[in-house]
């Protein structure tokens, strides 16, 4: 009769935390499993201990030890695995200023970008005519100046020097800016934002490839990806 009435207090308690897990927050229900894990945990140990079988506890361990080594492996490999390889399909950096939000495809090099605000708003960078684009660039340069620098990046990189012939402002020095947030130097490497140093290091690699100067990339555009990665490895 004990071991019954045992096993319904057992079953009544589950069923009410359950119940309240379904209802509970994120951090509440993080938290409160963290704190299931450890008494749960310690009350093994200390049941272990008063039965005299302490010794199983040793046993289990030192037969799970080669396992846990031969995981950690496997991760590792992995993860080597991920960082080594090219990007997958459809994977993009992405930079969003003011004016512009520009995305560079990690398959193909082509740098695009949309305007989000002003008289071009909503229009695509390749659908501008050359004329719409200096006036872009014009209103840029007076509205923010990342926006122009980025603006100026894509010129370079579709443009090549023959914009620069017609362009009556001038080349902008590299604006400064704030510290990079997380999430926005993960947007830049196309990579998740707790992604690993190796991950990390792999797409600044890629990216400044794909950026060389001889392939139309830009100062603007290197000082991004290096931001960028210093940033997330910074992090750790």
């Amino acid at each position: 009769m004990a071991r019954l009435f045992l096993a319904l207090v057992a079953l009544v308690g589950l069923m009410w935390l359950a119940s309240w897990l379904g209802k509970a927050t994120p951090a509440q229900r993080s938290r409160t499993l963290k704190l299931i894990v450890l008494y749960g945990v310690g009350a093994a140990l200390l049941l272990l201990v008063i039965t005299g079988r302490i010794h199983w506890m040793f046993a289990i361990i030192s037969a799970a030890i080669p396992w846990l080594q031969r995981l950690l492996v496997a991760r590792q490999a992995w993860r080597l695995f991920k960082s080594t390889r090219g990007p997958s399909t459809g994977q993009s950096s992405k930079v969003e200023t003011e004016v512009l939000r520009m995305t560079l495809d990690h398959d193909s090099g082509d740098l695009d970008g949309e305007v989000v605000s002003g008289p071009f708003a909503g229009n695509a960078l390749k659908d501008l005519s050359d004329m719409q684009l200096a006036e872009l660039l014009r209103e840029c340069r007076t509205r923010d100046a990342q926006s122009a620098a980025l603006l100026e990046a894509y010129l370079d990189r579709t443009r090549g020097d023959a914009w620069r012939e017609t362009d009556d402002g001038g080349h902008q020095k590299t604006p400064t800016q704030g510290p990079m947030s997380i999430p926005q130097a993960a947007q830049i490497l196309g990579v998740p934002p707790d992604a690993s140093k190796a991950e990390v290091v792999a797409a600044h690699r890629r990216l400044i490839q794909r950026l060389h100067t001889d392939r139309g990339g830009t100062d603007y555009l290197a000082a991004l990806i290096n931001e960028a990665r210093d940033t997330l490895v910074g992090q750790r």
